[in-house]
């Protein structure tokens, strides 16, 4: 079974019955079921109990975007804490690769390692705020 549910094969104007939405979506019924308990509409006069293609494809979208942590661009999503970080000591390294740059430091709470890919141009706005090694690979043909 995905992690991730599977958005692609749901049709708006469809009904499904549980282990439809369940194959359509690629997970278990069982996790559907507890989906209706989360709050999943379903037209429950029926039976089989049927779900709405477009009410399970706005359940989905609303439970990811409920998963999402903005962070600010000085800052990091640290997996241990399961919310964004600071830096410990505001201090990072920057790894460049041709035109990929990776941020690494360690977290404020937990110094577990943190990473998180930047762009190059926002380098000099990063290191206005935390001190910064930057070390640049050269691809070597």
């Amino acid at each position: 079974m995905p992690k991730q549910a599977r958005l692609r094969g749901i049709k708006s104007f469809r009904t499904y019955t549980i282990n439809e939405a369940a194959g359509v979506t690629g997970v278990s019924p069982r996790t559907v079921r507890s989906w209706v308990a989360k709050g999943l509409a379903i037209m429950d006069k029926e039976r089989p109990a049927l779900v709405r293609g477009d009410d399970l494809l706005d359940f989905i979208k609303a439970q990811r975007q409920g998963r999402k942590a903005k962070t600010a661009s000085d800052e990091f999503y640290c997996v241990r804490c399961r919310q964004p970080q600071q830096a410990a000591g505001r201090i990072a390294d920057c790894n460049i690769k041709g035109r990929r740059a990776m941020l690494t430091a360690l977290c404020e709470v937990c110094e577990t390692v943190l990473s998180k890919p930047i762009a190059e141009a926002s380098i000099p706005e990063i290191a206005q705020t935390l001190d910064l090694t930057i070390k640049r690979h050269e691809t070597a043909l």
